[in-house]
């Protein structure tokens, strides 16, 4: 009824043509209202004389089901008779909970297994995101958590974006935030970034999108202002695994210590357990992390490195105090032989110094690391390596997580990556075992979404000369970024590339850290020199906006206090940010 009532109210002429409800269980129902089969009355009866209501009632019907015939469609996949019956899923922590809630809220028929070892600790940094995640979560298109419930046991952070200690030398900074705005009248009239749209602004000034406005009732924005999560990795995989297990998934907390192959080793007939137990599945989820060990050790699929763009291969991570300030950002700070990041938790900071071994020792790094971040507390090393797999789907075998690929983690999108790739699997499931077409196309489709992801990662690097150390000179001068040099070449003759129709898509917008907007403000950010378009806004009708934003923002919360709101007397803004029409949630899905 809200959507009819939004149609119907709309300023413009819209004619529905169909009404949903969603229903407690988050199941969609459509009531069409052109006409249909379900409908006696729908049919008229054209051998009777028609009277002029009725003619113009065919006309009308006539001129929707024209115009609605050609639009694009999402029909769904019907199952062969030799669909996939059973999953399992290799390895638990986000990669393969993540996958489990996936199975059963897209492809419930299907009995999915999730096997894992107890023996295998989780590793406990703090994780920063995206709104992608956001929106798998809690969009009822995906898994539909409650949000309120989230927030209770898990206690994520706000972030608003990424700030950048970037690009030039000294104290210059720059945000990148998810919210998007004005890019070149913030940075030709402010001489900054930080002032492109009112989500830059609250990063700037430590603020949350929740608004005091001298009532007793705040205001919350968290529909218009894109954001993201910080997660204590430990608390947000106990949360998966207990929503996996209430949905039905089957546990079973066992070793795997080998896999056959089937004769022509092309796919994997069973898993075989520490205590000699064997278990076969349709389909095999690999989430065993960076072993792959099933897609790369089994299937031999081959690793293509991304070494020449990225060259950091390690990473130093502990818990820092803070002064009570929770951050809505995430900070990327430039380092002498990498960076580091800082994501803020509500009882202290999560500190990651990501370096490369060709160019200092861990306990260089660690003196670095520790120089720069009084009290902190005791580290941990994990070593990693950039690039992905030959095949995202080999065989009886999809890789997920760092199985099939990572980058090193600038730009938080270890679990953006995850999402989008669930998003593509869930929704183009074969419909039988023989399918192959499929497999072919999302093994090239997803290496492209990382190859892009690479490149734009490459630009950090390449443009930084925050500092001169041996490790940045290198990066300056030896990082590969091809895959980009005509983005770049173009931007450096007519930018922002976001301001123009862009000559970089194709048939579907790309996800956030490939698309023009996302180039735009780190080329800008990094002070990359180009020739720049004609400004949107006059100097005049600049100054007269950002007065309104910048009263908007000085009556922000800061983010610990609009937390405490939210959970303790306010739980009812988070709803209406899962619930209302206009939220980003139902609309920024990935192409």
């Amino acid at each position: 009824m809200e959507e009819a009532i939004a149609v119907l109210a709309h300023s413009t002429p819209t004619r529905a043509t169909s009404v949903v409800k969603i229903d407690s269980k988050g199941d969609r129902i459509v009531k069409r209202l052109l006409p249909s089969a379900e409908c006696q009355q729908c049919t008229p009866q054209l051998d009777a004389p028609l009277g002029m209501l009725e003619r113009n009632a065919i006309a009308s019907a006539a001129e929707e089901i024209g115009r609605i015939w050609p639009n694009p469609l999402q029909a769904k996949i019907r199952p062969a008779a030799d669909s996939y019956q059973t999953v399992g899923i290799l390895g638990g922590g986000t990669a393969g909970y993540l996958a489990a809630l996936a199975f059963r809220a897209f492809h419930p028929d299907i009995k999915v297994t999730l096997l894992e070892s107890s023996a295998i600790p989780v590793i406990g940094v703090g994780e920063a995101t995206t709104p992608e995640l956001v929106k798998f979560l809690h969009s009822p298109r995906f898994l539909g958590l409650d949000i309120v419930d989230f927030y209770r046991r898990v206690a994520p952070t706000w972030k608003l974006g990424i700030k950048f200690q970037w690009g030039l030398p000294d104290d210059y900074n720059f945000t990148f935030p998810f919210q998007r705005g004005r890019l070149l009248e913030s940075f030709l009239y402010d001489a900054t970034l930080n002032n492109q749209s009112l989500g830059a602004m609250l990063m700037n000034s430590d603020r949350a999108p929740i608004f005091d406005q001298g009532d007793g009732k705040p205001l919350s924005l968290l529909h218009l202002i894109r954001w993201a999560y910080h997660l204590d990795n430990r608390r947000f995989i106990g949360y998966l695994k207990e929503e996996a297990i209430a949905a039905g998934i089957d546990h079973l907390d066992v070793q795997i210590c080998d896999a056959q192959l089937a004769p022509d080793g092309e796919s994997i007939t069973h898993l075989i357990t520490e205590d000699g137990r064997k278990l076969a599945y349709d389909l095999y989820i690999d989430c065993s992390g960076f072993r792959s060990f099933l897609l790369e050790q089994k299937l031999g699929s081959k690793f293509v490195s991304y070494q020449d763009t990225l060259f950091t291969d390690q990473a130093i991570a502990a818990t820092v105090p803070h002064n009570g300030t929770i951050k809505p950002y995430t900070l990327a700070e430039t380092m002498n032989n990498g960076w580091c990041w800082n994501i803020p938790f509500e009882d202290a900071d999560h500190r990651g110094y990501v370096f490369s071994s060709a160019f200092c020792s861990v306990d260089q790094a660690l003196a670095e690391m520790r120089a720069k971040n009084p009290g902190m507390g005791e580290p941990w090393v994990v070593k990693f390596r950039s690039g992905r797999h030959e095949h995202f789907w080999k065989g009886n075998v999809v890789a997920i997580g760092n199985s099939y690929a990572f980058v090193e983690p600038l730009e938080s999108t270890a679990l953006h990556m995850i999402v989008l790739e669930l998003e593509l699997l869930m929704n183009n499931l074969p419909a039988s075992k023989r399918d192959e077409g499929i497999k072919s196309t999302l093994n090239r489709k997803i290496n492209e979404r990382w190859d892009a992801l690479r490149w734009f990662l490459g630009i950090h690097y390449k443009f930084n000369r925050r500092l001169s150390t041996p490790f940045w000179q290198a990066a300056n001068q030896d990082t590969d970024i091809s895959g980009a040099a005509e983005r770049i070449a173009l931007f450096q003759e007519r930018a922002p590339l976001s301001y123009r129709n862009s000559l970089f898509y194709t048939v579907h917008p790309p996800e956030f850290f490939s698309d023009d907007h996302s180039y735009d403000t780190l080329l800008m950010g990094q002070k990359v020199a180009t020739r720049f378009v004609e400004t949107v806004e006059d100097a005049a009708t600049w100054k007269r906006q950002m007065a309104i934003l910048q009263g908007m923002a000085s009556t922000a919360m800061p983010q610990h206090q609009a937390l405490q709101c939210l959970r303790e007397t306010r739980p009812d803004l988070l709803h209406d940010f899962t619930k209302r029409r206009d939220s980003w949630l139902h609309t920024w899905l990935p192409a």
